[in-house]
């Protein structure tokens, strides 16, 4: 786009003079000579697309260089020009000016509002820092949840010392925890309860499959498991506890629960010493429950 103004001399209302704006794109050479002073400037002006609009050679006090000089000053502004840029066409005008300097002024920059101003950048890291903090919070929170509101635990005891044992988790829908309380419950309601329940969960990956009513178990050794008066880690009370091989009957059940990473399989059991109650088959990490030999 170009842009028309006319300025008026000094003490006069008609101009003589028209100043024709046209915003383009320039590369800029200065050539100087052995001796480091300039002796020349070359001025590339490109349209939008990186061509060669026209190029001007300005000479500066050419009087003051030899001719040799002159010479391979104009033959390296056409090799930057012809090896740097492409035209418009095949060929591009490059006008030599002699530049004898004629006067010098010094400028002085006052206008608070000029038309063109330094592109102001905007900078990134302000937002970046804002980003991973984010981030950084996001991630406390998702840690705090899941350490402060973390499902009650089946407490098992490994193998070796009693004293360091394993807590494994388990969390069981509200619904399956809320079993009868013990004394509290009609006859009905605990006949129901001790019938097959697999709340639409999926197949234990760590409970024994062949478990059945009527078999004799016993938890395998060296781990221990409490007896609940209802099946779930937190539901009802406990009545007692297996422990390093100790057998029981199944008497009624399963009731399938949610647990971490696996169901939950809890039977109704009476042990040896004649402690009825609910006890798990698995936890989500291994197997409690086992046929007896």
């Amino acid at each position: 786009m170009t842009y028309t103004t006319s300025t008026s001399s000094a003490g006069s209302e008609a101009g003589f003079v028209q100043v024709v704006s046209a915003p383009t794109n320039a590369h800029y050479y200065e050539i100087l000579d052995r001796t480091g002073h300039r002796r020349a400037g070359l001025t590339v002006l490109l349209d939008s697309q990186q061509r060669v609009l026209r190029a001007e050679l300005c000479y500066y006090e050419r009087y003051h260089a030899l001719e040799p000089v002159q010479e391979e000053i104009f033959d390296r502004a056409v090799e930057i020009v012809e090896s740097n840029y492409l035209g418009n066409g095949l060929s591009s005008d490059l006008a030599v000016i002699d530049g004898t300097p004629m006067a010098q002024e010094i400028i002085r920059h006052s206008n608070p509002d000029p038309i063109y101003r330094p592109e102001q950048r905007v900078r990134i890291w302000p937002f970046a820092v804002g980003y991973a903090a984010l981030v950084v919070v996001l991630l406390l929170v998702g840690l705090l949840n899941r350490t402060l509101f973390r499902p009650a635990s089946a407490t098992v005891a490994l193998p070796g010392d009693v004293a360091a044992s394993a807590v494994v988790q388990r969390a069981a829908p509200r619904a399956a925890e809320a079993a009868p309380a013990a004394g509290g419950a009609s006859a009905t309601g605990a006949v129901d309860s001790l019938l097959p329940n697999t709340n639409g969960l999926p197949p234990s990956v760590n409970a024994d499959p062949t478990l059945a009513v009527g078999m004799q178990v016993r938890i395998r050794p060296g781990l221990r498991s409490f007896v609940r008066s209802a099946p779930g880690a937190d539901a009802g009370d406990p009545v007692g506890f297996l422990e390093n091989g100790a057998t029981a009957v199944i008497t009624g059940g399963p009731t399938w629960l949610l647990g971490d990473s696996d169901t939950i399989v809890w039977w109704y059991v009476e042990t040896a010493d004649g402690v009825t109650g609910w006890t798990p088959a698995n936890t989500s990490q291994l197997t409690l429950l086992e046929p007896a030999p």
